[in-house]
């Protein structure tokens, strides 16, 4: 597997290069998998989003998930990464029907971002449903703003 590159571009020519880095996993800081290779591509980006499938799919638990990705990023080279602008994505939003089983997990994963030192504008945890379109407009507009703040240049990351 490698990343995937993907443009996204804006009306006003604003642009964000985006990279789809699979593979993160326990461990990926210490060599695991692909771990380092792709680590290695997250630190020339100037932003960082986190994506979670909130409803846990295949039986994995979005909050678990977020602390694997968080402490990998922290363990690899000196945890500058962390210092990077971020926001987290709650995906899958659409497969909830426990509106206070959704609530919880959204409160466990506020609590994850305030237990670490991630680089995180609270309102940047944004949820959405790729696969019905539900809330990726908000989406573009916080990633855009995220990208802004960790780059001085503003045309590209």
């Amino acid at each position: 597997m490698n990343p995937l590159i993907g443009l996204i571009e804006y009306k006003d020519d604003f642009r964000v290069s985006a990279a789809d880095v699979p593979g993160i996993i326990k461990g990926a800081s210490e060599g695991r998998g692909r771990g380092l290779d792709f680590l290695r591509h997250i630190e020339r980006t100037k932003a960082l989003m986190y994506i979670v499938d909130i409803a846990g799919v295949d039986g994995r638990c979005p909050v678990n998930d977020l602390k694997i990705l968080v402490d990998e990023i922290a363990n690899y080279g000196d945890g500058h990464l962390l210092e990077r602008p971020a926001l987290v994505v709650a995906n899958k939003i659409d497969l909830f029907e426990d509106a206070e089983e959704y609530s919880e997990i959204l409160l466990q994963l506020y609590q994850v971002i305030e237990d670490t030192e991630l680089n995180v504008d609270i309102n940047d945890v944004v949820e959405i449903s790729a696969a019905c379109g539900h809330g990726l407009q908000h989406l573009s507009r916080i990633m855009r703003q995220t990208v802004k703040r960790g780059h001085r240049d503003y045309h590209s990351i």
